[in-house]
């Protein structure tokens, strides 16, 4: 009972915020990022970003991932029903959808929350994903008829990111961190890379996906390409996925040369 209370409090301040593969090692270092022609707080930020993957080894990365993922939360279905409730969205259920949750097993089993983080679709024009309270993934029907599977493996993959610095992101809103936070974001995108890498995925498919959600809420009024005080620059992801994807041995051609 009080964790079911204790999670429920946690989900109201997180809706109050939100608006396996291949092995061995492709060792690298954080020494080229001048290259991307950065400002000095924005590659500082990312330096600190990619510092918690160590050398962006496979095998360090899976380490240090494994080191840093909290016991999965196994949602109970009282809490489940009540984080529908908080959607205030009709919930999608259809063979597509059944398909997209399969498609997504991959993500999921690299991150070890396969059969223990439920995927809720809802129906919704706006395309968006996040993980709510971390007990659920939220997928709206729109993102779905606008992303490739790979593209949405990278986004769900960045969701599921968040987990891993689930309280330091809470503690940087409540003490108003905007580079902290910024930082968190670039975190959760390079390990969008590192598991499409895993999984067999080309990772480039992810900042693809990025910069049409960007321009999606730029015409819709609710997104920036610019400097946030919780996101970097659209610039600044899109380049950090370019050179990330170059380090890891795919060159990849982006949408925005």
């Amino acid at each position: 009972m009080l964790k079911h209370v204790a999670l429920v409090t946690l989900l109201a301040l997180e809706l109050s915020t939100t608006a396996a593969g291949q092995t061995g090692r492709t060792p690298t270092s954080t020494a080229g990022l001048e290259t991307l022609a950065l400002r000095d707080s924005q590659k500082a930020e990312a330096e600190r970003a990619l510092a918690r993957l160590g050398d962006l080894s496979i095998d360090t990365v899976r380490e240090r991932l494994a080191k840093m993922r909290p016991p999965a939360y196994l949602p109970g279905p009282v809490l489940l029903n009540e984080i529908i409730k908080q959607q205030r969205l009709p919930v999608s259920s259809s063979e597509r959808v059944e398909r997209l949750k399969a498609a997504l097993q991959p993500v999921l089993a690299y991150h070890q929350r396969d059969g223990k983080l439920p995927i809720i679709v809802v129906r919704s024009e706006q395309p968006k994903a996040y993980l709510v309270a971390r007990a659920a993934i939220i997928i709206t029907t729109q993102l779905m008829l606008i992303t490739g599977e790979a593209e949405l493996r990278g986004i769900i993959a960045h969701e599921l990111a968040h987990e891993y610095l689930w309280e330091e992101r809470e503690r940087a809103f409540k003490e108003n961190d905007e580079s902290r936070l910024r930082e968190i974001e670039l975190f959760c995108d390079a390990v969008a890379v590192m598991t499409l890498k895993e999984i067999g995925d080309d990772p480039a498919h992810y900042a693809r996906a990025l910069e049409r959600l960007t321009y999606i809420g730029i015409t819709a009024g609710n997104a920036t390409r610019h400097e946030s005080k919780t996101h970097p620059t659209l610039e600044a992801r899109v380049k950090l996925n370019r050179w990330l994807c170059q380090q890891l041995g795919r060159v990849t051609h982006l949408a925005s040369e």
